[in-house]
């Protein structure tokens, strides 16, 4: 690891000459780098003790946009998948979220600062509609001391228009597979209130067998300056989404025919879902106190087929959030306090039906399924769950090239599932059988986070960070239904890192981390193949991520980030089929130990712009077992030309262009390798008229 060290210390210094050596006058990009998520309060991302990563304005807009994963693709640090097409992302920071069969994990995710993970730690980003996204902000390791539970691996706030802006603009795009995007954005005033209305509808026919995806989605946003130091902001959306989700592939149906059907049984999944959210935000300035409370609503109904059983409920999610800022001094320097509390409290109801139509063989298992319409019902779910905190963090300036951050917080979730079953899915007949059970889970769990950071500015362009963070993760429902018995994994992070902000747009990232996490919960399998959950003993993380970017020429840039990761047991005991089985030093799964991704972008002031990025992906174990290598990608490349001069924008682009074969996840239980294809050549046009 200190050899590797040392290469990206020599690279640093190599871009930093280039960066010198680039004309501080020409024609750039600003760096859009005040980050409001990593602290809650504003502060240039080369003044913060953690890890952020931002993606800006002028990435997203020439990036499609028709899911989340197209912007956070390339990040150090994070992995960015769709394992089934549409709108759905996998994402993985520092190993964290890898337990995630769908949505995201160990994640705290925010949308324009308003919390939609759960208070289980799930989150969906159905939520989201991706065209009206203005940027992204990644703060990466664990930031429970401000988040509280369930942001062990990082906190991510998606920003999208704001309605003060006034914008208006259409926008239609085409592609393979008969995909489709359209989006209305109107906005306007009426004397200091701001109102802006927008609607998307975006579809694919897909390039897989069994994997059409639709969704509609409105905003609402109504922005009211009550003077010129109060502001009242009001959130409204709604989506309407289906996907059929197409399955894994065996290692022969990977090298036959990528775009088939999977030969699993469950050959109707899908997730068709129903989602309203509505919050109210409060800005108050009180001289040198600022107030921001938060309530917020979210609502979401699904109908979901999915192995063994059919999933149809919904949930009811209640949430606020009161935070003040007060500037002041201390001990002659400098400071701004940042306290507050918080509480959640989801109530998610439903019930599970077998499957009616299915094909099964003379044993009476289950083949292969017909249809997606409900058989007898299974299980019914009453749970309620819910977590409150409070939190402070002192931020002070003793001098100009000092800041110190130093906060805690307390939190407490609270976990109360009851479930009837009626029958279950026998993974080991492979058939429905009738189990009467009754499941009553009442746990609460406690925890402080504490947290201390510092940030010294070395001159104007270098910078330097150092921070012990800490996480609290709980186990999510599904997961202590299933096992009881699971406590919540926790992680202290240690972590250096050095920056550097050019004049011209270039820029220096690094960072250095060591997390030690206890007690991380992991997927494992039962007797018959049936998947459980159990705590692993100790778990360390070590890695390093570096991001660069330079303009090398007037208008042209040159970029690129590499992750470098090395998770492994220390000490875990995985449960297999009732037998213990010994992983201490085995590596995490789908982590591989190389990541790295290289880009040019080059914009001409005539209008003319173009990109060209690549993609690597190093080799990672496939199970916990560390017993087979899946060999990854080298240089997934994609292309854009665009066009955009006055109130036109106007793009093209063609990803995998060189239509290379891979798969962006494989796995394997007990017996059996599972390949998820990765889309082939594949282009998409997009034009944008703003009024």
């Amino acid at each position: 690891m200190l050899r590797i060290a040392g290469l990206v210390l020599f690279f640093l210094g190599g871009v930093a000459c280039s960066a010198i050596a680039a004309e501080a006058g020409d024609e750039c990009h600003t760096l859009e780098d005040v980050v409001i998520t990593a602290t809650r309060t504003e502060r240039k991302s080369d003044e913060i003790s953690a890890g952020v990563s931002v993606v800006g304005k002028e990435e997203i807009k020439n990036s499609r946009m028709f899911g989340i994963k197209e912007a956070l693709s390339g990040l150090p640090g994070v992995q960015a998948e769709t394992k089934n097409g549409g709108y759905d992302a996998r994402l993985i920071i520092r190993g964290a979220g890898l337990k995630a069969r769908y949505g995201v994990r160990e994640i705290m995710v925010l949308l324009d600062g308003v919390p939609i993970t759960d208070p289980d730690g799930m989150t969906r980003f159905d939520f989201v509609d991706t065209q009206l996204v203005e940027r992204i902000d990644v703060v990466k390791g664990p930031n429970s001391t401000l988040y509280g539970a369930n942001a062990a691996g990082g906190v991510v706030n998606v920003i999208t228009r704001n309605p003060y802006e006034e914008l208006k603009s259409v926008k239609v795009g085409y592609g393979s597979e008969n995909t489709q995007v359209y989006n209305l954005i109107y906005g306007t005033s009426f004397g200091p209130t701001s109102v802006t209305v927008a609607g998307t509808r975006k579809s694919t026919n897909s390039w897989r067998q069994w994997n059409k995806f639709d969704s509609n989605q409105a905003s609402l946003k109504i922005g009211h300056l009550l003077d010129e130091k109060t502001s009242l902001d009001f959130s409204f959306g709604f989506t309407d989404a289906d996907i059929q989700l197409p399955g894994t592939l065996t290692r022969t149906q990977f090298d036959t025919d990528i775009s088939q059907l999977t030969s699993e049984p469950w050959k109707n999944s899908g997730r068709y879902s129903t989602i309203y959210n509505a919050s109210l935000k409060l800005d108050k300035e009180l001289g040198n106190l600022k107030l921001k409370p938060l309530v917020y609503f979210q609502h979401w109904s699904h109908f979901h087929p999915v192995t063994g059983l059919i999933n149809d409920g919904g949930a009811d999610i209640y949430g606020t959030d009161i935070q003040a800022d007060w500037k002041h001094g201390l001990f002659g320097a400098d400071g701004v306090l940042t306290a507050g509390v918080s509480a959640q409290v989801d109530t998610p109801t439903g019930s599970k039906y077998t499957y009616r139509d299915v094909r099964t063989a003379p044993s009476g298992r289950i083949l292969s399924t017909l249809s997606d319409a409900t058989g007898s019902l299974a299980q019914t779910d009453d749970d309620t769950v819910a977590k409150w905190g409070i939190y402070a963090q002192e931020s002070l300036r003793p001098t100009d090239s000092w800041i110190i951050d130093l906060g805690v917080r307390f939190d407490q979730v609270l976990f109360d599932l009851a479930s009837e079953v009626y029958q279950s899915y026998n993974y080991a007949t492979g058939n429905y059988t009738a189990d009467r059970e009754s499941i009553f889970v009442d746990k609460t769990f406690n925890y402080v986070s504490p947290r201390v950071g510092a940030v010294y500015k070395i001159t104007d362009i270098y910078s330097v960070y150092g921070t012990i963070s800490t996480g609290f993760q709980t186990p999510q429902s599904s997961e202590l239904s299933t096992n009881p018995g699971l406590d919540p994994s926790t992680t202290i992070n240690y972590e250096t890192g050095a920056r550097a902000r050019f004049e011209g747009g270039h820029s220096i990232d690094l960072s250095l981390f060591y997390m030690d996490v206890s007690d991380e919960v992991v997927q494992t399998y039962l007797p018959g193949g049936e998947s459980s959950y159990s705590n692993a003993g100790s778990t360390t993380k070590k890695g390093i991520e570096l991001a660069a970017k330079a303009q090398v020429l007037p208008g042209l840039y040159l970029g690129g980030a590499y992750t470098f990761s090395d998770f492994h047991f220390d000490s875990f005991q995985e449960p297999i089929n009732g037998t213990l089985h010994n992983r201490d030093g085995n590596y995490l799964p789908y982590i591989p130990r190389h990541q790295y991704s290289m880009y040019g972008f080059y914009k001409h002031p005539c209008g003319f712009k173009a990109k060209l990025e690549t993609n690597s992906w190093g080799k990672y174990y496939v199970d916990n077992a560390n017993s087979e290598l899946y060999h990854g990608y080298d240089f997934l490349t994609n292309l854009m030309v665009g066009y955009e001069r006055g109130n036109w924008d106007i793009t093209f682009d063609v990803n995998n262009i060189i239509d290379q074969k891979y798969a962006i996840e494989v796995t394997k239980d007990t017996t059996t390798t599972r390949y998820r294809p990765g889309a082939p050549i594949n282009f998409f046009g997009k034009i944008t008229y703003t009024f």
